[in-house]
């Protein structure tokens, strides 16, 4: 029975402690409380014995009440759909939780936060099992796995690999020989990796055997469950440029308020870059057409208004926003958020959002410009294969010290501790639609042409098109706006 129910949520990318198996194995109906665990979208990533005495009553989810009927509803009701109200929580955002001081200590407590969650989803891998500490890694004269941050990586004069690791206590230095096909990845500072290898005769470093990382299990996708809602996503409309693209936004709206195709839509996420800020990049202040900061968010939100009153709107923050600039990213402030209709839920950079029964995962995206400094051939244009990269290590921003600030909290709020049914990005003013072991992936475009600085990088944006997901079935398109 143990066996059986471990390798249930083993599919499912769950780890499950010792104590938590025992206590479901002991209960009168384990395999119906398994499965309501499994069942349930808001499941912890790993299974505790308090979790499972909090399931074990094993009761199914209430069922939602019936919706009401156009008579019953009052007058003026602006977030009731016609067949129920609309659904958003806000699983995990760092707004309201920040409790950084910007110390060495805390520092320390961010990496040992992703070293320790990430570690708890390797140790499970099957390859990885005996898993011990680099030290005693290092007492041992056979095959060995252990689990360490990417300290450094070169490569050595006869073309290997040469990669250092580290855990809490020790560092490692771990080969690739050139021409086998681990060698032939891509590595970054900072990531998490499982090594299993074995010490070189010298006994001075570990030559790798495999290389394990994270990574998203694969899952069946969105299983359809009824919803006829559609999840729109316009990102990086950086109000206040010159180049901002209004004719585009007015065929929008215009499409929103007439177009039969749009009455379904009952959620839009902007994740970021909502306007053009000041002072962001050289040379800005030459193609600012509102040089106000307060007066570009009034501006979005006279833009924002002209969004028919049936859709919630959902803001999140980017690197162009007035918010500090570190990730994670609070929502923006109360006196920016007055500004805004009642409907508008304001949350931080990332997210992890529910809508409807479906796990978003929201990122503006900054750290796509470090990941394309360090793998080759990545791009801009190609951001959907960024983002499968940041599935793969479980991290949006593993990078520390490039162009992605990161905040020294204590928790590591960049890490993808749950798998999302869809995972959105913006940032690189890109259109992209994708999946990735399941996931939907989606870049969300820009409502901007391109800017003097964007020229001189060789970036040219995809602008005024809106992909969109059917909350129900899971199905994607794009609508474009560009002309």
């Amino acid at each position: 029975m143990k066996k059986r129910i471990l390798r249930m949520f083993e599919d499912k990318g769950i780890l499950v402690d010792p104590d938590a198996l025992d206590a479901l194995a002991d209960s009168a109906d384990a395999m119906k409380c398994a499965n309501i665990i499994l069942d349930d979208p808001l499941r912890p990533l790993v299974l505790t014995r308090s979790d499972v005495e909090n399931y074990l009553t094993c009761q199914p989810a209430p069922k939602p009440p019936e919706p009401m009927s156009s008579r019953d509803r009052p007058i003026g009701e602006e977030a009731i759909r016609d067949d129920g109200p609309l659904e958003v929580k806000i699983v995990k955002d760092i707004t309201g939780n920040s409790t950084c001081v910007g110390n060495l200590i805390d520092f320390a407590k961010l990496f040992n936060d992703r070293y320790t969650t990430l570690t708890k989803i390797l140790q499970r891998r099957r390859e990885l099992s005996g898993l011990v500490s680099i030290a005693k890694a290092k007492k041992v004269q056979r095959d060995i796995r252990f689990v360490g941050i990417v300290n450094d990586i070169r490569q050595t004069k006869n073309g290997h690999t040469l990669i250092e690791l580290e855990d809490e206590e020790d560092k490692i230095q771990v080969l690739l020989m050139k021409g086998s096909k681990k060698a032939s990845e891509s590595f970054v500072k900072d990531e998490v990796l499982g090594i299993v290898g074995s010490f070189s005769k010298d006994g001075e470093i570990v030559i790798a055997k495999e290389i394990i990382r994270p990574e998203v299990p694969i899952n069946s996708g969105m299983v359809p469950n009824g919803s006829n809602s559609i999840l729109a996503f316009v990102s990086d409309i950086h109000v206040g440029s010159t180049e901002f693209l209004p004719d585009a936004w007015n065929r929008f709206i215009s499409w929103l308020n007439k177009d039969p195709a749009a009455k379904q839509i009952r959620y839009i996420l902007m994740p970021g870059d909502l306007v053009d800020g000041i002072g962001i990049y050289p040379g800005q202040e030459d193609e600012l057409l509102i040089e106000d900061i307060y007066a570009q968010y009034a501006e979005l939100a006279r833009l924002v208004a002209m969004i028919p009153a049936r859709i919630k709107i959902i803001m999140m923050p980017g690197n162009h926003d007035a918010v500090r600039l570190a990730e994670p990213q609070p929502a923006l402030p109360t006196e920016l958020r007055s500004m805004f209709e009642a409907r508008t839920i304001f949350v931080g950079n990332p997210c992890y959002l529910e809508i409807e029964g479906r796990i978003i995962l929201a990122y503006h995206g900054r750290s796509m410009d470090d990941f394309i400094g360090s793998i080759r051939n990545l791009s801009y244009g190609r951001p959907a294969e960024i983002m499968k990269e940041m599935l793969k290590r479980r991290h949006l921003a593993p990078i520390y010290g490039e162009r992605t600030a990161i905040a020294p909290e204590q928790k590591d709020y960049l890490l993808i501790d749950r798998v999302p049914h869809i995972f959105v990005t913006g940032h690189v003013h890109a259109c992209a639609v994708d999946e990735y072991r399941g996931i939907k992936l989606i870049n969300a475009s820009a409502w901007q042409s391109q800017t003097g600085f964007q020229r001189m990088h060789n970036q040219t944006p995809d602008p005024a098109k809106v992909p969109m997901i059917n909350l129900g079935t899971g199905e994607t398109w794009v609508e474009d706006f560009s002309s």
